[in-house]
């Protein structure tokens, strides 16, 4: 992984994951994905993108966004455009693989961590 990371709990004792400050919409998204089985569905568009199946696949998740291309990955949140806020990051997409993989395995695969 390109990105430095770090699962910690927070507040109220849920499992999350820490990434650099210019990808917190990426984090956000993550949060909430609550299955193995969405995780992987995940992968399996953007295997389908990096393939060529799809020029791009748009994937929402509770008004996060992400457009999966092939080269990178922009998540967004149209919510923080409305209020003036950042609304908007942008990763690799095969970093944004690695990572949604990396929720699967480290924070949804080991609940009591």
């Amino acid at each position: 992984m390109k990105y430095p990371y770090k699962i910690t709990r927070d507040p109220l004792g849920d499992l999350t994951i820490k990434l650099p400050k210019e990808l917190d919409i990426f984090k956000y998204f993550l949060g909430v994905i609550y299955t193995k089985e969405d995780a992987l569905e995940i992968v399996e568009y953007i295997d389908k993108v990096i393939d060529g199946t799809y020029e791009h696949f748009e994937y929402s998740i509770n008004g996060i966004s992400v457009d999966i291309r092939k080269e990178e990955t922009v998540a967004y949140n149209p919510y923080n455009e409305e209020l003036g806020l950042h609304y908007e990051d942008i990763m690799e997409t095969d970093q944004f693989r690695e990572l949604v993989l990396i929720w699967k395995d480290e924070v949804l695969g080991n609940p009591e961590r």
